[in-house]
C-alpha cells in the first residue's frame, strides 16, 4: 500500500519560499535516518524542475557518473547523459550557467564527502567565485546529523556562512502520525504513539487493520522484524563512539535519570559524560527535564534525563530486556509483558501530549483566546508532581492533570490538582490561576458541573478542549 504523503506544511513552505527567489539558494536540510527527508524532498521535486540525487557509497568517478545522467535527462542534453560529469568542477559550472536555472538537491551529502572529503572545500570555492552571483539552486541533505553539522554548520567548516537557509526535521506531530493507523481509535492511535513516536518510517510498516500487538510482533519483535535492530543501527549510522552512547542510553533506560547516577553506572569521566549527553539531545534521543518553574534551566541542578524518543525508550524497555527471550524462540512472553505494559507507556505518551496541546495554544479553544502559556512543562518537588505547568505573559499560571484511566475523571482529582497548587506556591505570585484537566475517558456529570460554574477550569477530553461555557 502506497502510503500518501501527510503533514510538513511548514517545511514545504519553507521550501516553497527558497524556490521563489531568484537569487542563488544553498539550503542545508538534515535530521536523523528514518525521519522522512528524502519523502519530503521527492515530494517538492515533483512539483518543480528539480533533480533529485541521491547519493550512495560508490566510488566518486561513479557518482559523478550517474548524477550526469540525470542532470543530462532533465536538461535534454543526451551527452551528459550517456557520458556523466568528469569531475565536481563541471557540475558547478552547469550550476552557475545563467542559460537556464539548474536546481540540484543532492541526497545523502555524507556519502559525497566519504568518497571525497575535498567535496566541502571545492563547493565553498565555487560558491565563493561563481555559484552566489547568479541563480543557482541547491540543497545538500544528509542522515548523519553529526556529519552534516560538522561538514556545513560548524564554524570550522567550509561551507560555514554560505548557505542561505536551514531544515532540520523532527517527528511528526501526533494528529500527523496518527493519520498513517486512521482505522485505530484514539486509545490505540496514543498507545501506537508511545511505542513509535512520529518516525514516518516506523509508522508506515504499521497496517492499522491488524491489532498493535500484532504490529508489534510483525515489525519490532519477531525473527528479521524490520526494526529488531534498529537502535543500534541508528547509533552506528549517527555516532563513532556507539557503544560509549549505547551504555548511556542503557542507564538512562535504567532509572538513571539524574548526572551523577549516569556517571556511576558508565564510570566515565563527567566531562565525557556531559560531551555524550549533549550529542544525545542534539539527535533528539535525550532530553533534560527541569521543574517548569526554574528560570535558568540550563544552570538548574534539578535536571533529570530521559529518554526522549518513544522508540528507542521501547526498544530499551523490550527488545534489548528481552532479547535473550526473543533469541531463544520465546517471543510471545516478551509480547505479553509488551501487552501489559502498553498502557503505562501510553500514560506516559498522553502526558507529553498533554504539555504540547497547552504549549501550542490549543486550550485557547476552551475560552482562553487571548491567554498562551510558556515555559510549559511538569513540576515537581519532594512531595508532589504536576503533570502540565505553564506561566502566561500576564502573570497567569496553568496548573493541569493528564489522567490514561478507563474511567472518568472526578472531582476528586480537581480538589487534588488545587491542593498541589496550593503546597507548592507556584500560585502564590500569580495573577490568576487557570486549572486543565485532560482526561482519556471523559469526566464525571459532577466534575462537568463544577466547571461550567467555574471560570478557572478547563476540562479536555482526550486532546479535545471543551469550550469552558455551554
Amino acid at each position: 500500500m502506497v502510503t500518501p504523503f501527510i503533514n510538513r506544511t511548514a517545511e514545504l513552505a519553507f521550501l516553497e519560499a527558497a524556490w521563489q527567489r531568484p537569487e542563488a539558494q544553498l539550503l542545508v536540510v538534515l535530521g536523523r535516518r528514518r525521519i522522512g527527508k528524502t519523502a519530503l524532498l521527492r515530494h517538492f521535486a515533483s512539483r518543480h524542475p528539480i533533480v533529485h540525487y541521491v547519493a550512495t557509497r560508490l566510488p566518486e568517478a561513479q557518482q559523478l557518473a550517474e548524477l550526469g545522467e540525470a542532470v543530462g535527462v532533465a536538461l535534454g542534453d543526451p551527452l551528459l547523459a550517456e557520458n556523466g560529469f568528469r569531475d565536481w568542477r563541471q557540475v558547478f559550472g552547469l550550476l552557475a550557467a545563467g542559460r537556464q536555472r539548474l536546481a540540484l538537491i543532492i541526497d545523502e551529502f555524507p556519502y559525497l564527502v566519504e568518497a571525497n572529503p575535498a567535496l566541502p572545500s571545492l563547493l565553498q570555492r565555487a560558491w565563493d567565485e561563481t555559484l552566489a552571483a547568479g541563480h543557482a539552486w541547491l540543497v545538500l541533505c544528509g542522515s548523519s546529523v553529526a556529519m552534516m553539522e560538522r561538514e556545513t554548520l560548524d564554524a570550522r567548516a567550509p561551507l560555514y556562512g554560505r548557505r542561505t537557509g536551514q531544515l532540520r526535521l523532527g517527528p511528526l506531530p501526533f494528529d500527523a502520525a496518527r493519520q498513517f493507523v486512521p482505522e485505530y481509535h484514539f486509545e490505540d492511535a496514543v498507545r501506537t504513539y508511545a511505542v513509535v513516536g512520529g518516525i514516518p518510517h516506523y509508522l508506515q510498516l504499521l497496517d492499522s487493520s491488524r491489532s498493535l500487538s500484532v504490529n508489534i510482533r510483525d515489525a519490532v519483535l519477531g525473527a528479521g522484524a524490520p526494526l529488531r535492530d534498529e537502535v543500534e543501527f541508528l547509533l552506528r549510522q549517527e555516532l563513532v563512539e556507539t557503544r560509549i552512547y549505547f551504555g548511556i542510553l542503557a542507564a538512562i533506560a535504567a532509572g538513571k535519570e539524574k548526572f551523577g547516577e549516569i556517571i556511576n553506572a558508565t564510570h566515565l569521566p563527567p566531562g565525557n559524560v556531559s560531551k555524550y549527553l549533549a550529542v544525545l539531545q542534539a539527535l533528539g534521543l535525550v532530553a533534560r527535564d527541569v521543574p517548569a518553574s526554574e528560570h535558568d534551566p540550563d544552570k538548574s541542578k534539578r535536571g533529570l534525563y530521559r529518554i526522549a524518543d518513544p522508540f528507542v525508550r521501547f526498544w530499551f524497555r523490550h527488545v534489548r530486556r528481552g532479547w535473550n527471550r526473543l533469541e531463544t524462540g520465546q517471543l510471545e512472553l516478551v509480547l505479553q509483558d509488551v501487552d501489559a505494559d502498553l498502557d503505562h507507556l501510553a500514560a506516559a505518551a498522553y502526558e507529553d501530549l498533554c504539555r504540547q496541546v497547552a504549549a501550542t495554544g490549543r486550550l485557547a479553544t476552551g475560552g482562553l483566546a487571548t491567554r498562551r502559556w510558556s515555559r510549559v512543562g511538569r513540576w515537581w518537588n519532594r512531595f508532589d508532581e504536576i503533570d502540565v505547568v505553564g506561566f502566561a505573559d500576564d502573570g497567569g499560571l496553568l496548573a493541569g492533570e493528564a489522567k490514561w484511566s478507563s474511567r472518568p475523571v472526578g472531582l476528586n482529582v480537581l480538589d487534588e490538582l488545587r491542593a498541589k497548587v496550593e503546597r507548592s506556591g507556584l500560585g502564590a505570585n500569580a495573577h490568576d490561576v487557570t486549572f486543565a484537566l485532560f482526561s482519556r475517558s471523559g469526566f464525571t456529570p459532577a466534575l462537568r458541573t463544577a466547571s461550567h460554574a467555574s471560570s478557572d477550569v478547563v476540562l479536555v477530553e482526550g486532546l479535545t478542549p471543551k469550550p469552558l461555557r455551554k
